[in-house]
């Protein structure tokens, strides 16, 4: 199953769903139909309206047609609210579970500063839990289309996609078949490496040779 963009609609000093539950590495588009100044707010996480701050967009309230995209990798609760119009109620919440629609598999930074497993196979559409076990890690493609630590960068998010000795996690969902080459952007982790092969069940739907 591919990642899900739940839409949420912006008009009338109301969020329309309030609430949406989704999974984690799912996305939740905002689109403003007007006719007030909106945006969408949550304290130390985003901030978004025409672009988001995190994406060196601007999050200040705007009355365009914005729309806006704020990508969530943990299980977590996190409410928002509109800036101009909290005082009215206009507030919302998105509720992000585990995945439970798809396989996932795991990729763990260890504190020797290795990847377990350091070489994996999925399919499309499968989920990796990323997670670091210890030591200032974080989790690079090589080509930089990837590049995530306390959140991935990209997503919206006011993250910390560098090596961090925290013990971060993350679900990122791998919609497209391609080949992965990842590494730790620690400057003292040069040997920590892996590789990611996201596989196209096209591949096999005439069986093996």
């Amino acid at each position: 199953m591919l990642s899900k963009t739940h839409v949420v609609t912006v008009r009338d000093n109301s969020f329309n769903p309030a609430t949406v539950v989704i999974e984690a590495g799912d996305t939740v588009r905002w689109v403003n139909a007007g006719p007030g100044a909106h945006n969408v707010y949550s304290m130390g996480r985003f901030r978004c309206a025409n672009g988001c701050d995190a994406n060196a967009g601007d999050g200040s309230p705007s009355s365009d047609l914005w729309v806006a995209e704020v990508t969530f990798r943990i299980p977590e609760t996190v409410p928002y609210e509109c800036q101009p119009h909290v005082q009215f109620g206009m507030v919302g919440t998105v509720v992000v579970q585990n995945p439970s629609s798809t396989t996932t598999h795991q990729i763990t930074a260890n504190p020797d500063n290795t990847f377990t497993p350091d070489h994996l196979h999925i399919m499309a559409g499968d989920v990796v839990y990323i997670n670091n076990q210890g030591g200032e890690h974080n989790f690079q493609a090589d080509d930089d289309s990837i590049i995530c630590a306390d959140g991935c960068e990209g997503d919206g998010q006011s993250v910390d996609s560098d090596p961090t000795g925290f013990q971060w996690e993350l679900y990122r969902r791998f919609d497209t078949p391609r080949l992965i080459r990842y590494h730790c952007a620690n400057p003292n982790h040069s040997a920590q490496t892996g590789v990611l092969k996201v596989i196209s069940d096209v591949l096999f739907s005439h069986g093996f040779d």
